[in-house]
C-alpha cells in the first residue's frame, strides 16, 4: 500500500448528482426506436459502462442487431433536446465530502462513463469543482475495466493504491478494485434503483 498522499476518486452519475434517471429515460427512448427494450434495474447496475457498452449489452440480450453508434447520438439528441438540466439533482452529502476534502487539499477527481459534454453543464450548474476528469472520451473501455479509474489517478498524480473510490454501481465497484483501489459503495436510498 502506498504511503504516498491520498487521492479521492468520485463517480459522477449516482454519486454526486442523480442523474440516472434522465439517462435512463433517454436510453429507454433511443433504444425502443430500434426494437430494443431495457431493464431499468439492470441499467442502474450497470452505471459507469460506457454508453455504446450499455446500448451493445441490452441489443445482444434482446438479440437485436443495432449500430450501437448511431443508438448513442439519437440519445445525445433526444438528452439534448429535453433539458435535462431540469431533471438533475446534487446529491449533498457527498458533494459536502468533495468540497471538504479539495478544502483540506485532497486532490480530489471525476471517473465517469458518462461523455465529457454531458457532465460539463452539469458541473457548471451545481458548481462542482475537481483537480481531475476521466471521462467515457478519454478510455477505449469503460466500467468494470479498470481505465477510467487509472486514468483519473494519472491525471492526479497520485499511484492507484493510494485512491479510495466512492462509487454507486456494481461494475463500478468491479473497476475500482480491478484498478487496484479501496472503494466506498453509496447507496441513494432515495432513487428507489
Amino acid at each position: 500500500m502506498s504511503a504516498g498522499p491520498f487521492a479521492y476518486i468520485f463517480d459522477f452519475d449516482g454519486v454526486l448528482v442523480r442523474t440516472m434517471e434522465a439517462h435512463f429515460h433517454c436510453y429507454r427512448q433511443a433504444l425502443a426506436e430500434s426494437g430494443v427494450p431495457i431493464d431499468r434495474r439492470q441499467f442502474y447496475s450497470q452505471a459507469g459502462m460506457t454508453g455504446r457498452e450499455q446500448i451493445r449489452h441490452f441489443a445482444e440480450k434482446a438479440g437485436v442487431k443495432v449500430d450501437a453508434a448511431a443508438v448513442y447520438e439519437r440519445k445525445r439528441r433526444i438528452w439534448a433536446d429535453m433539458d435535462p438540466l431540469s431533471m438533475i439533482t446534487a446529491i449533498d452529502c457527498n458533494l459536502a465530502l468533495l468540497r471538504t476534502l479539495r478544502a483540506a487539499g485532497v486532490p480530489v477527481a471525476i471517473a465517469t462513463g458518462s461523455s465529457r459534454s454531458s457532465i460539463q453543464p452539469i458541473l457548471a450548474h451545481h458548481r462542482i469543482e475537481v483537480d481531475a476528469t476521466a471521462t467515457a472520451d478519454d478510455v477505449q473501455h469503460g466500467k468494470p475495466a479498470p481505465d477510467l479509474f487509472l486514468c483519473a489517478a494519472a491525471r492526479l498524480g497520485v499511484e492507484p493504491d493510494a485512491c479510495i473510490v466512492i462509487e454507486d454501481s456494481d461494475v463500478g465497484v468491479e473497476s475500482a478494485h480491478a484498478a487496484g483501489m479501496r472503494v466506498f459503495r453509496f447507496y441513494d436510498l432515495t432513487t428507489g434503483a
